[in-house]
């Protein structure tokens, strides 16, 4: 086979050049990533120098996200659908990397509040446009292992935005008087935003080097025609013990997910005394190898049950896992030491990202084909909502009402997080006891 495809319609250009596309939109996936996850490092100096609390740090980390994904995704979704799909991600990328850069530059809680907003446009440009392209750039039977690329390059951005930002902050602590031109001495985190917008420019000049592909559909089906939405809403409606399974319990196992993303480096600053500069490699090595492991090895077990026969494996998997993982999100908190939260937090990250490589794929696998796109859309929103805005939130809240003080951070990660992956697990059950 000399070309990426089987089919006439994917001739148009060489296998090669297809899979540097996918490696060019992970590179803008970790990108992404890097400007979203850098907060994460920032929440002590940021909590000194705005005098804002946790519950704030949380609507930085998640809401202000969610809330341009909620407002937005549908109506970039059509542009998606009827314009270039590069000059979407390109123009994504430029403002949300701009707002990356003026968040170094804010002087209050609100200043701050709506340029993270800003950064939610890379959530609702680049993730649809990518997946977009790919599915004109291969064929069905190569699709699923470019997806899977793409879509698990943000574990991989996840964590290396840790280990610069790490890096980055304990270089600062070395040279207090860095200046930056025009700006002069600025703090460490007004560098550290600013650092991590710049990737974004390249990421936009690669982009450049990737064509537009011809938009196809197969079996002759129009290209662009989809049921209108209040359709795709009457199908959900009348499929709810299929939906809320997927909709509803795997975005509550992603709140989980990014709740533990959003405060452990805070909870070993805290708790153990640990500098930004030493939990941020760290954590970010085991962001990289438990969650791109976890997410890969969710998939091949659901795989493997599927060829065996086993019903329902994509809620199977994601029940299992986030009944392994609760009790290792308990553990780890309250280890003691660090070196026992570490070790106890490999397995709680493992297990946690398991369901992801299996549960979310049941949307394709019942959607009819003309409303796959809109279920999708739906989908990413409700899990924006609750899994990015949700999951910080709720720890933080937990943190300043319930327990009143934050260096109790660990009790706050160990009773919600838990509990979040057991609701989850209770959620997506009530799709086993269906069949088919």
């Amino acid at each position: 086979m000399a070309s990426a495809a089987s089919s006439p319609r994917f001739a148009f250009r060489s296998e090669g050049y297809a899979w540097s596309v996918v490696a060019i939109l992970c590179f803008g996936s970790v990108v992404s990533m890097l400007e979203r996850q850098v907060i994460n490092l920032l929440v002590e100096p940021l909590k000194v120098d705005l005098g804002i609390s946790d519950t704030q740090i949380s609507l930085l980390q998640g809401f202000a996200f969610a809330i341009f994904y909620a407002a937005m995704a549908l109506p970039i979704g059509r542009i998606i659908d009827a314009k270039s799909r590069i000059g979407v991600i390109v123009w994504g990328t430029l403002i949300f990397s701009a707002a990356t850069f003026f968040c170094g530059l804010a002087t209050s809680f609100f200043m701050l509040a709506l340029f993270r907003t800003l950064v939610g446009v890379g959530e609702a440009t680049l993730v649809p446009s990518g997946m977009s392209l790919l599915g004109d750039y291969f064929p069905p039977e190569k699709l699923g292992r470019a997806v899977g690329l793409f879509i698990g390059s943000t574990y991989a951005g996840s964590g290396l935005a840790l280990i610069a930002i790490g890096a980055v902050l304990g270089w600062l602590a070395e040279h207090p008087d860095f200046a930056l031109p025009v700006i002069g001495v600025a703090r460490d985190w007004q560098v550290a935003f600013m650092l991590a917008a710049l990737p974004g420019f390249l990421f936009v000049a690669l982009m450049w080097l990737v064509k537009e592909p011809p938009r196809s559909a197969p079996s002759g089906e129009a290209v662009g025609e989809a049921v209108p939405l209040s359709e795709t809403f009457g199908f959900i409606g009348a499929n709810l013990p299929r939906v809320i399974p997927i909709f509803l319990g795997i975005p509550l196992l992603a709140a989980a997910n990014f709740a533990m993303n959003a405060w452990v480096p805070s909870f070993f600053i805290r708790t153990y005394g640990w500098e930004a500069s030493a939990i941020g490699p760290v954590f970010g090595l085991m962001v990289i190898l438990c969650g791109t492991g976890g997410t890969v090895v969710g998939g091949v077990i659901s795989d493997w049950l599927a060829k065996r026969g086993t019903a329902q494996p994509g809620l199977l998997v994601p029940v299992v896992s986030a009944l392994l993982a609760a009790p290792f999100v308990i553990a780890f908190p309250l280890a003691g030491s660090s070196a026992a939260s570490l070790w106890l937090l490999v397995p709680a990250m493992f297990f946690g990202a398991m369901p992801f490589g299996a549960g979310t794929a049941g949307i394709v696998a019942f959607a009819p084909n003309r409303m796959r796109g809109q279920m999708v859309a739906i989908y990413m929103l409700i899990a924006t909502l609750i899994g990015t805005g949700g999951g910080p939130w709720v720890i933080a809240m937990w943190t300043d009402s319930v327990l009143g003080d934050p260096m109790l951070i660990r009790w706050s990660i160990a009773v919600v997080a838990s509990a979040l992956f057991v609701g989850g697990a209770a959620i997506i059950s009530t799709g086993l006891r269906r069949r088919g």
